[in-house]
C-alpha cells in the first residue's frame, strides 16, 4: 500500500504542475492573443489614416456656394476661374437651386492646391430679387497654407431687398 500512496501522491503532484503548466500556457496565450488584437487595432487606425491622408491630402482646398435660407436671389450659373485657369461651371437645375434655398451648399470646385498665394476668380449669372437678370465677376485672394483650405461664396439679398450681395467666407482645416 505504501507503493501504492506514493504513487497516488506523484500522481497527483504531476496533475497539479499539469495544470498549472496548462494554465500557464493558457494565460501565455491570452495574452499574447491581446497583444496581436492591440497590433491589428493600431495596425487599422494607421491604415486608415494612411487612406485618408491619400484620398484627402493637406493640399486638397474646395470651394462652395451657399445661398441665404429665404432669399430671393435666383442663381442661374456659375464659372470658376482658379489663378487665371478655368477649372469650374456649374449650370443650377431647379431641384439644386430649390437645394440651395432650403439651406444647402454646392462644391463646385475641389482640388489640389499648393501652398502659397492664389486667386478665385469667379462669374455668377442669375436673378435678382426684382427679377432682373445680373451677371457678377468676383474675385476673391487668399493663401493656403498647410491645412485644406475651404471657401464659402454666400449669396443673400442685401439690406434693401433690391440686388444680390456677396460674401467669402473660408476656414482651414486641421489636421
Amino acid at each position: 500500500m505504501t507503493a501504492l500512496k506514493l504513487l497516488l501522491v506523484v500522481l497527483t503532484i504531476s496533475w497539479g504542475t499539469l495544470a498549472r503548466a496548462e494554465d500557464s500556457a493558457a494565460n501565455t496565450a491570452s495574452t499574447d492573443l491581446q497583444t496581436l488584437k492591440e497590433n491589428v487595432l493600431n495596425l487599422n487606425s494607421e491604415l486608415s489614416q494612411l487612406e485618408d491622408e491619400l484620398l484627402y491630402p493637406s493640399s486638397q482646398s474646395a470651394l462652395y456656394v451657399s445661398l441665404e435660407v429665404g432669399s430671393s436671389v435666383r442663381l442661374v450659373d456659375i464659372n470658376v476661374s482658379l489663378d487665371g485657369k478655368n477649372v469650374a461651371y456649374h449650370f443650377y437645375t431647379a431641384q439644386e437651386y430649390a437645394a440651395l434655398t432650403k439651406g444647402g451648399m454646392d462644391r463646385v470646385f475641389n482640388g489640389n492646391i499648393s501652398t502659397g498665394s492664389h486667386e478665385f476668380k469667379v462669374i455668377v449669372t442669375g436673378y435678382d430679387p426684382h427679377g432682373k437678370s445680373f451677371q457678377r465677376v468676383l474675385t476673391y485672394d487668399f493663401v493656403k497654407g498647410d491645412a485644406r483650405k475651404y471657401i464659402e461664396l454666400h449669396a443673400s439679398d442685401d439690406a434693401n431687398k433690391s440686388m444680390a450681395e456677396f460674401q467669402f467666407h473660408d476656414w482651414d482645416i486641421k489636421q
